[in-house]
């Protein structure tokens, strides 16, 4: 038993495995760490400089300075909505509560709030089907490769409609998750970070012993299948 263990542990596969899991680690650190600093931090950096022109105005013209710390205000509370939404992203609390088939369900609605998009979405209620050990890593791994493909759809495919499927066959979990948008080179796109987030989710299906398959001639497909067992 043990020889079969180091004999696991010393091969090609397994070594690539741990060094897939510190990649997709390190994107994530990435995303979060650009995502920060692009928004919240910029936001809060603008809020500042109106508080030193506020005061400014306090003592000169005080209706104006009233008009400012209103705009502020709005300001704060933006940017605690866009933290409170990194803190979802990075652990959504309805998921303990209330499951993967409805945390994506409200992820749906948060990331399409203005309504651009017609998301049709077909999922399973898979959360029981899994044992305790298994249900921790599977459904959350399952979570981040639906969103980052639902997110990329979003902000790259320029289309209004986005299909997303997840079923439950007897040993292995289907994901679909297609666009009608404008397609793209693949080749071309797995060399520049604009989709990186594709790269991630081929990470996850590696480490999950799946397979995954993408259609960008007309709008995109992404199909993934992951076995039950790991």
């Amino acid at each position: 038993m043990n020889k079969v263990n180091g004999a696991a542990e010393n091969s090609p596969e397994f070594h690539m495995k741990q060094f897939s899991v510190l990649d997709v680690q390190e994107k994530e650190r990435q995303r979060i760490a650009r995502d920060l600093h692009d928004s919240s931090l910029q936001n809060l950096t603008h809020l500042v400089h109106k508080v030193e022109l506020t005061s400014l105005y306090i003592d000169r013209d005080p209706v104006k300075a009233k008009l400012e710390l209103a705009t502020i205000e709005a300001g704060l509370r933006k940017v605690i909505d866009d933290i409170r939404n990194r803190i979802y992203d990075l652990r959504p609390m309805t998921f303990d509560d209330l499951g993967l088939r409805q945390t994506l369900l409200n992820l749906f609605s948060l990331i399409n709030q203005d309504g651009h998009f017609e998301i049709a979405a077909d999922i399973d209620d898979i959360d029981e089907s899994l044992s305790d050990e298994e249900r921790e890593i599977s459904l959350i791994m399952i979570y981040r490769m639906i969103q980052e493909c639902v997110y990329n759809a979003i902000e790259h495919s320029e289309g209004n409609r986005i299909e997303i499927l997840l079923k439950e066959k007897k040993n292995v979990f289907q994901i679909k998750i297609c666009d009608n948008g404008i397609g793209f080179d693949l080749k071309k796109a797995e060399k520049k970070d604009r989709h990186f987030g594709l790269r991630v989710v081929k990470e996850r299906v590696f480490l999950l012993n799946g397979r995954i398959e993408i259609d960008t001639q007309k709008g995109t497909s992404i199909f993934i299948e992951i076995p039950k067992k790991q």
